[in-house]
């Protein structure tokens, strides 16, 4: 009896995309960085004991995440859903914070059991952490290119360290609004041939 080709590979893995809303960037970054995720976890474990640091130790890590959006995948997996450029921009961005805010929910608790005077921290720490999300996002999609790697300018770079530096916060949410829709574009036109 013949299997698959590379279905022995995911074969017994806790990281499946099932899990994970079908994500492709999620499942690629945890199972690539498998030993920094738990590092991570370990670190974030850590913090979520101190008061006062659970919380923004897990905004670093929503920014961290943001790092699975680096890689580009085919063209053909953004065209399985038959989805709309913008629908397709929501499922991702609404895919993230799924997985992120599912990913958090033991050390979120952990923080409040620990410290309840400080749960109050997670009010910012929520927003904060769902816009850096959505930063990448619609960083990645408005330079996606099939063809070839993605290409990040110096800008997505300051955008990206504006979510750890408030000096640069300006121009990051100034930038997740034009990504956005610059991302809308540049799907249209790789997935209905829009120009």
């Amino acid at each position: 009896m013949t299997s698959q080709p590379g279905k022995h590979i995911h074969a017994g893995r806790w990281i499946r995309p099932e899990r994970l809303g079908g994500s492709p960037e999620w499942t690629a970054g945890l199972r690539r960085h498998f030993t920094a995720v738990w590092i991570t976890a370990g670190l974030v474990t850590l913090c979520a004991l101190l008061p006062v640091v659970g919380f923004p130790a897990l905004y670093v890590a929503a920014v961290a995440c943001g790092a699975f959006y680096l890689d580009n995948e085919p063209l053909a997996l953004l065209r399985l859903p038959e989805l709309s450029a913008s629908r397709l921009l929501v499922r991702k961005v609404l895919t993230a914070w799924r997985n992120y805010f599912l990913l958090t929910i033991p050390f979120t608790l952990l923080a409040i059991l620990a410290h309840p005077r400080t749960a109050w921290i997670a009010a910012a720490w929520a927003p904060l952490a769902a816009l850096a999300l959505l930063y990448a996002v619609v960083a990645k999609y408005a330079h996606y290119a099939p063809e070839g790697s993605s290409r990040h300018p110096l800008a997505t770079r300051f955008g990206s360290a504006g979510f750890l530096f408030p000096v640069l916060l300006p121009l990051s949410l100034a930038l997740t609004v034009s990504y956005a829709l610059r991302a809308e574009r540049n799907l249209n036109r790789y997935l209905h041939d829009y120009d």
